[in-house]
């Protein structure tokens, strides 16, 4: 892990920075939603307007990055979150609910182009080091899981509207993280190496069997994520009258989760082979979904969701090692917005679904919905590795 080229910790210090928008939304998001929505069914919007601006600016950010370079992109990003920032202050003074919903578009547009970090570190290494690279990366997300929700805290009264200065901080922190972008090395220049012929088109690379299961393991581990997170917020402190401070515990616990195991994944994925991570994430799912079906106590919520946080890095990171095997290098951003534009169309397809499937259904059919997702990541993972067996014999 030490041996890692520079750029690469410079990455991950960026990824811990821009990731500090999708905690702290996660956290401000619900609150805010339930005192300015104008119905209770709308309260969920907020988050998965966020993760609708990603899925909606993924597939551009791969594109807009390919053209101009990753830095360029990012910066350009960034200046919009800045603005997003901006009129979320406005929107929460003035009691606006749909303009906080066109700032959160904004800042979850930025999101997918910090999605794409995680390429910019593995265009420096060498492929057997992109599962490491991928979970160093990964490790950003640790930070922001702690920070995040403490800038929504630590903001809630800064202004006169509750919540109106998290955003302030977190134009802040956006600031920051357009200085470290400005000098942070991209290895962008190792496209000018490639063949200019031209590669796959999409299609004819999701047809591959490892490119599906990749996109499976990524939009599946995202959806089920987003599902159950995204009402966790509403379920605990509308439904069930948690106190804040436990909502803040089991959320930040979560995020947390989704990144510790990057920790050990290195030595994971050199121990065990990629199918069994990516099945171990299926069955670490399996098991939250379990626990939060039949106990609904706070120590519940907290185990449920912290697996669902392992799980979900297992299946990611899984995923995105699966991925980086499925292209050549002049299909990278091809490959890369396809796949980006699958994952977080089904994670902005399932938090949409939050507010309504547990205001209308409840909290045990939401996480219900969850199964036949599994179930299909599971059949696409065994398919590329029935395929791939196949091949060896």
């Amino acid at each position: 892990m030490l041996t890692l080229p520079f750029p690469v910790w410079l990455i991950t210090l960026a990824q811990a920075i821009g990731m500090l928008t999708a905690p702290m939304i996660i956290f401000v998001g619900g609150f805010l939603g339930v005192a300015l929505a104008p119905t209770p069914s709308l309260a969920t919007l907020p988050l998965a307007i966020l993760v609708v601006g990603s899925a909606l600016s993924s597939m551009p950010a791969a594109m807009l990055m390919k053209r101009i370079g990753r830095r360029k992109g990012l910066i350009s990003a960034t200046l919009m979150a800045i603005l997003g920032s901006i009129l979320a202050i406005f929107s929460v003074n003035n009691e606006n609910f749909y303009g906080l919903c066109l700032s959160i578009l904004m800042l979850g547009s930025h999101m997918a182009f910090v999605q794409q970090l995680r390429f910019a570190a593995i265009e420096w290494v060498a492929p057997e080091k992109v599962a490491t690279t991928a979970s160093v990366v990964m490790l950003g997300g640790l930070i922001a899981a702690w920070v995040g929700p403490e800038i929504g805290m630590q903001g809630k009264e800064l202004l006169k509207s509750s919540f109106a200065g998290s955003f302030v901080l977190l134009a802040i922190a956006h600031v920051g993280f357009l200085l470290l972008i400005s000098v942070t090395p991209f290895a962008d220049m190792k496209l000018d190496d490639v063949s200019k012929t031209p590669g796959r088109t999409g299609f004819e690379l999701l047809k591959q069997p490892g490119m599906m299961a990749a996109v499976a393991s990524g939009a599946v581990a995202f959806g089920v994520m987003s599902l159950i997170m995204t009402a966790t917020p509403v379920s605990m402190s509308e439904v069930q009258n948690y106190p804040l401070e436990d909502t803040k515990t089991v959320i930040q616990s979560h995020i947390m989760a989704m990144f510790l195991p990057s920790l050990f994944a290195p030595i994971m994925f050199r121990m065990f082979k990629l199918i069994h991570m990516l099945l171990l994430g299926v069955a670490v799912f399996s098991l939250a979904i379990v626990i939060a079906i039949l106990d609904q106590s706070y120590l519940g919520y907290w185990s449920a969701l912290v697996l669902i946080g392992i799980g979900w890095n297992f299946m990611f990171v899984g995923g995105t090692t699966l991925l980086s095997q499925q292209y050549q290098p002049n299909e990278s951003f091809t490959a890369q917005a396809i796949n980006d534009a699958c994952v977080f169309s089904v994670q902005s397809i399932m938090a949409l679904s939050a507010g309504w499937m547990v205001f209308n259904f409840g909290w045990y059919a939401l996480n219900l919905l969850a199964i036949p997702l599994l179930l299909i990541a599971v059949i696409l993972i065994l398919r590329w590795y029935l395929f791939e067996h196949k091949k060896t014999a």
